[in-house]
């Protein structure tokens, strides 16, 4: 940053884009498989990771967007502490400016879930300099800093070129923000008695805040007229989940009205219900170099 500017914020510069968009295409193969099947990356731990670099770099255009996303995906879930070390990761980086080495990342996670981190860093950092240049670019033309014919436009270019990304963002934002208002709230599970339940209806009532976080499903499931029962069996345990008018609840064993019978492991489950991601990544601790 020009210490003679005011502008507070970093903008899009050749220096400061340049090593980013350089971590953006190295990584590219890593970022495009995080978000299709079987993705290494979380899509709430993305966003957790999108928002600490958007905080630290401050584009309110990207906090926006990104925040309609994490409320939409449904950000009030509780945050693992092993997701911790990612977001100071990001974070380390946003604050140096530059991307840092992933070495300590690399000897708990696979690979792939390492270029997705990196490439996510790279990609928000490239976004929120974008974002500050179109605040920068309005300071110019209010007088709050020097308007600079040749920088602002240098500034004007870059925004123009990422206006067709940007606009369509913001329109998605839009409906996911007007999406999760509309969304249901996350109701209390219902339990059998205190000491009844058995451990496939704790891990399912336990589970229920991750697969019901999304605003689409509880405004689809929740909000369904009358009540529907699902029944779940895994190993020797079962139990069933009643959906609808607003409420979920869980039952031991499979109730005569479930409409399908699921079944499966209790692994799946009891990841969820623990918030593991990569419970070696509490070790990790990031070294700025």
């Amino acid at each position: 940053m020009d210490p003679h500017d005011p502008f507070p914020r970093r903008t899009a510069t050749i220096s400061l884009m340049v090593p980013w968009i350089t971590e953006v295409l190295s990584t590219l193969p890593g970022l495009l498989r995080s978000y299709g099947p079987g993705r290494s990356l979380d899509p709430r731990t993305r966003e957790r990771i999108i928002l600490a670099v958007t905080e630290v770099n401050g584009c309110r255009y990207c906090a926006w967007i990104h925040g309609s996303w994490q409320e939409f995906l449904g950000g009030s879930v509780q945050v693992a502490d092993a997701e911790q070390a990612l977001v100071a990761y990001a974070q380390a980086c946003a604050e140096a400016g530059r991307p840092l080495p992933a070495d300590d990342l690399r000897a708990v996670l696979p690979a792939d879930s390492v270029r997705a981190v990196r490439a996510t860093v790279a990609q928000i950092e490239v976004s929120n300099l974008v974002g500050n240049t179109v605040d920068g670019m309005l300071a110019r033309l209010t007088r709050k800093r020097p308007l600079s014919p040749l920088d602002f436009a240098r500034e004007a270019a870059t925004v123009a070129v990422a206006a067709p990304i940007a606009i369509p963002l913001l329109a998605t934002a839009g409906v996911m923000r007007v999406t999760s208002r509309l969304a249901p709230p996350l109701p209390d599970v219902d339990m059998p008695p205190a000491g009844e339940a058995n451990l496939l209806a704790h891990l399912l009532a336990a589970a229920a805040p991750t697969y019901f976080a999304n605003a689409v499903v509880r405004l689809a499931v929740l909000g369904l007229p009358r009540s529907i029962a699902v029944g779940i069996r895994a190993g020797r345990t079962a139990a069933t989940v009643r959906v609808g008018r607003g409420r979920i609840g869980v039952e031991n064993g499979i109730s005569r009205d479930t409409v399908v019978v699921v079944e499966g492991e209790v692994e799946p489950l009891l990841q969820l219900a623990t918030g593991s991601i990569v419970r070696e990544l509490s070790t990790v601790r990031i070294r700025p170099s």
